[in-house]
């Protein structure tokens, strides 16, 4: 059967899986409701269907790929007993099996909106030879059901229309100034929120969990970025900036979510980027903590103009090839 990108997009939209017991699944999607058996051995994970006709669906198959591995590191592949042929031939090996890597790296499980990289035309901004980069989308630009949070989180692009009030008010929060030093007035944030958007390197973004906005943040092409400077910064190296605006979705919890779905969504959207990095403050010790956890290695300290920094980075090889969609345990 043939495979439908935009299709997959619709259908899987609002896809969600929660477990009946162990090995047990209920997979929900446009599709209906299915339940789904997995045996786990050596890796591989054989799914057999008791409801449904997931022979006609390769997005079916797809989605209880994507339940399988969502919570689980230890399954580096899955099979679909008697529906492997029913895979786009591009994803699955000759045996029908599915690799978990390949699955968690196709772009239209995730991303509603899909567009093709730009060719590498190259450009010089404030003397630093870079990439053109796109033009920024509007909307929501990634979605993923969170199996231990049974919810959703989206990543939508920043709206001074819409945002600035959720803006306003965390840049305003005492803990978020503490790291940002940008509270001030309304308009100040407007100004921000407005000039970022017209920063080609720079997009801003309003995270929410089941439509609730929690927090901002911003991803930035590396090279054309303060950073760039103090290392060897690759053509599509992408960094990111995050403020929690709301107490109520700060913790451990949270950050098991937002974490690996932001450096999945970074990955996802252009194939070329191989590394992600960040520049903490070398003092907090926390966000150190956490970005360990999620699989950065630490590169060096440096000086920033307003603060001691430590370089992490992240590989697209070890996050994929160690499965970090799943958080550290």
């Amino acid at each position: 059967m043939d495979f439908d990108a935009v299709k997959q997009r619709r259908a899987l939209q609002s896809r969600s899986y929660v477990s009946l017991a162990p090995n047990l699944i209920h997979l929900k999607t446009a599709y209906g409701h299915h339940e789904a058996a997995f045996e786990v051995e050596a890796g591989i994970a054989s799914v057999t269907f008791y409801h449904g006709d997931p022979v006609q669906s390769a997005e079916l198959l797809m989605a209880a790929a994507e339940a399988v591995t969502a919570e689980d590191r230890s399954i580096t592949s899955v099979v679909f007993e008697g529906h492997q042929t029913s895979l786009p031939r591009h994803i699955a090996d000759a045996d029908g099996r599915l690799d978990s890597a390949i699955l968690w790296q196709w772009p239209s499980l995730w991303l509603p909106q899909l567009s093709y990289p730009l060719p590498p035309v190259q450009e010089m901004t404030a003397g630093r030879y870079h990439p053109r980069r796109p033009a920024k989308p509007k909307g929501t630009i990634y979605r993923r059901f969170i199996p231990w949070l049974e919810r959703d989180i989206t990543f939508t692009v920043a709206d001074p229309e819409t945002d600035l009030a959720a803006f306003h008010r965390w840049m305003n929060d005492e803990q978020v100034n503490t790291i940002w030093e940008d509270a001030g007035s309304i308009d100040k944030h407007r100004e921000i929120l407005e000039a970022r958007i017209a920063d080609p390197h720079v997009l801003p973004l309003i995270s929410s969990f089941a439509d609730i906005p929690f927090g901002y943040f911003e991803v930035y092409w590396a090279k054309e970025n303060r950073l760039g400077p103090f290392y060897d910064a690759d053509d599509y190296d992408r960094g990111w900036h995050v403020a929690i605006g709301e107490p109520g979705y700060r913790g451990k919890k949270w950050i098991s979510a937002w974490l690996p779905s932001l450096m999945h969504f970074i990955f996802l959207d252009d194939p070329r980027t191989k590394r992600i990095v960040g520049e903490p403050r070398a003092s907090h010790e926390q966000q150190i903590r956490n970005l360990d956890r999620s699989g950065f290695a630490k590169v060096k300290h440096f000086d920033f103009p307003h603060k001691r920094a430590l370089l992490v980075m992240l590989g697209r090889e070890r996050f994929f090839g160690d499965r970090l969609w799943v958080p550290a345990s």
